[in-house]
């Protein structure tokens, strides 16, 4: 398809099943998909460099870019389903996703550290995402560099006829899952990219499109042209 048809194409595919599917779908081309996704995301436009403070890190995810990516396979998607269940955390449609996914993709952005983090040398243990976080023009180029990443993805999963659908991660911000997915709480969520099979629809599941996928589509409502 043309980028343009591509584009118009994507859409919100919220598909959510009630017990976990058997993992059936070609997990080599899997990995071969996601891999390609992740090269697409890696030729997101960024302004400026995340913070030094984040090469300092034990997860070895050193790069200068403001964003990272955590890729979950099938099974662990069904792992992790599991391990919700197992604590009683109210994840409510997160689980059902899960439940039905191939793949999750979870993209944090990176917040430049608090000037009190930085003057102190030191953070305080966390217990939640830093909200609020700074509200400067670093931090803003951060969220839009990240956000052009998940783009990208949600593009290259749509000329894929992959179904998938951009979450905001909801419970998937819990201190407990974030401990036990070791994603730091220094980094913010910004979204959790199901990737579901090919034939979802066709399969016993609920799948719920995007609300405003035709709303404000009216160019002149957002869009002005300018005479000097």
């Amino acid at each position: 398809m043309r980028i343009d048809d591509i584009i118009k194409n994507r859409k919100t595919q919220k598909v959510l099943a009630n017990e976990p599917w058997s993992i059936d779908s070609d997990q080599k081309k899997l990995k071969k998909e996601i891999d390609e996704l992740l090269d697409l995301a890696a030729y997101a436009p960024y302004h400026k460099k995340c913070h030094t403070h984040y090469s300092e890190v034990e997860n070895g995810l050193d790069s200068c870019v403001p964003w990272r990516f955590y890729v979950l396979t099938t099974k662990n998607c069904r792992t992790l389903y599991h391990y919700i269940a197992q604590k009683d955390i109210k994840a409510g449609k997160v689980s059902n996703m899960l439940a039905a996914a191939d793949a999750l993709l979870l993209v944090t952005w990176l917040p430049d550290p608090s000037e009190a983090a930085d003057t102190d040398g030191k953070e305080e243990s966390q217990t939640k995402e830093p909200f609020p976080y700074t509200g400067n023009v670093r931090n803003m180029e951060h969220i839009a560099a990240a956000s052009a990443a998940i783009q990208n993805v949600l593009i290259g999963a749509t000329a894929r006829n992959i179904p998938n659908y951009w979450s905001s991660g909801g419970q998937l911000r819990n201190l407990l899952l974030r401990q036990y997915l070791e994603i730091s709480l220094k980094e913010i969520l910004l979204g959790a990219i199901f990737l579901f099979p090919e034939d979802a629809a066709s399969r016993n599941a609920t799948i719920k499109p995007g609300s405003m996928r035709d709303q404000g589509k009216e160019k002149p409502t957002w869009s002005k042209w300018l005479e000097l």
